[in-house]
């Protein structure tokens, strides 16, 4: 797009250089046309951190202000009852082993003492027969059980434990080698014994679940032995699943932890969603398998969206860029601006505003505020479904 200014000589003409020199200063500080659309259009504005100035809940990322200051002090430990993320101090508020509300933690298992419906839920696998986290280890496959809660993958098949479903190793099985285990890693626990090991957050593709809230995915599904395992989406993977090389998510992005995460700004093509706002292609619907994703929309790709050439873009100045994604090539947008991508706001944080809508943040987002990827996040990782930025390992506990 380009500003096209046009100049009138004779009477009024002193009046068009005055409008000429305004217009000319407007464009070279806002960058270009759409730009100018955009400082206009309504600012979007973000939850605030802990220890900042408020002037209702509504405003806090904590979702407390007190005192006209934001913060969490009234929140909720591990396996309290909760209806929303920011009564938990983790800012995780799931289905428990019973199906109900509960504080969860940031590493996706139970500590001693929670409830427990498999060795799966709990941080040490040990899932006693009263349903509690603090019993014996699981056993590993072909050993002797006698319930299924006995077993790391939740099966006992005439007294010895047997595979959960098709494919990898669940957490707590034998293994030889990394690839063999649903979570990607084979630990030694002791000599001469291996074992897949529990990985943090979301359970991947493989592991055993309780309920859909468990899975990355959303999908929890019943083998035909009897015992539930998070189900893989087909095509690319989403946000948290395993990934091999950046080809294989559908963010592009595969971390060092070998699990896909989020590129920043809005999802995708496939990714998990909740609203159309979320979607680069502004359209968010229900696949055959039951889960919210990311859809293409018909014709020109929007900001964001996956392209493979320039022309794909729906923006005549956009390029296809590095990412293959359609990107803005104008002037990068202040706070409170929408966006599509990271690499639209001066601050490279393009992150849900208290509508919901995508839009720049001045500086990277506190705990507790919406986010769409880790480097969103001031501090802890950016997860659960909807993301929040969560606390730092071992530091969501209730504060002033």
């Amino acid at each position: 797009m380009s500003v096209n200014f046009s100049l009138r000589t004779g009477p009024g003409s002193a009046e068009s250089a005055i409008v000429f020199a305004l217009l000319v200063a407007t464009a070279a500080t806002i960058g270009c046309v759409r730009d100018v659309e955009l400082a206009s259009a309504p600012t979007l504005a973000h939850c605030a951190g802990d220890g900042e100035t408020c002037a209702s809940d509504g405003l806090c990322c904590s979702g407390t202000c007190a005192g006209a200051t934001c913060g969490h002090s009234l929140c909720q430990e591990e396996g309290s009852a909760c209806q929303r993320p920011e009564d938990c101090c983790s800012y995780l508020c799931r289905q428990d082993s019973s199906g109900q509300l509960a504080c969860a933690s940031d590493s996706g298992c139970a500590g001693e003492g929670l409830l427990c419906s498999r060795a799966g839920a709990c941080c040490g696998l040990d899932c006693d027969t009263a349903g509690t986290c603090g019993g014996a280890t699981c056993a590993q496959r072909g050993a002797i059980c006698a319930v299924a809660s006995d077993c790391c993958g939740g099966r006992c098949d005439a007294g010895k434990c047997a595979a959960t479903g098709p494919g990898c190793q669940v957490a707590g099985d034998s293994c030889t080698h990394d690839d063999e285990c649903c979570g990607g890693q084979c630990d030694m626990v002791a000599e001469g014994t291996n074992a897949c090991r529990l990985q943090d957050g979301c359970r991947v593709a493989g592991e055993t679940c309780s309920n859909a809230t468990d899975c990355c995915t959303g999908l929890c599904q019943v083998s035909p032995g009897g015992a539930a395992y998070c189900k893989v989406l087909p095509g690319c993977r989403i946000i948290a699943e395993r990934c091999a090389a950046p080809k294989d998510c559908c963010s592009g992005v595969c971390g060092a932890d070998r699990r896909c995460q989020g590129a920043g700004g809005c999802f995708a093509k496939d990714e998990r969603c909740q609203s159309d706002d979320d979607c680069c292609s502004g359209t968010c619907r229900t696949v055959p398998e039951g889960v919210l994703r990311c859809a293409d929309a018909p014709g020109c790709k929007a900001i964001g969206a996956a392209c493979k050439k320039s022309a794909e873009c729906c923006d005549a100045t956009a390029v296809c860029n590095a990412d293959s994604r359609c990107s803005s090539t104008s002037v990068c947008r202040p706070a409170e601006r929408p966006c599509s991508l990271a690499a639209d706001c001066c601050s490279g944080v393009c992150a849900p505003s208290l509508t919901g809508k995508l839009a720049c943040r001045d500086a990277c987002a506190p705990t507790g505020a919406p986010c769409t990827a880790s480097t969103d996040c001031c501090a802890g990782p950016c997860a659960g479904f909807p993301a929040r930025c969560l606390p730092l390992p071992g530091s969501s506990t209730s504060s002033p």
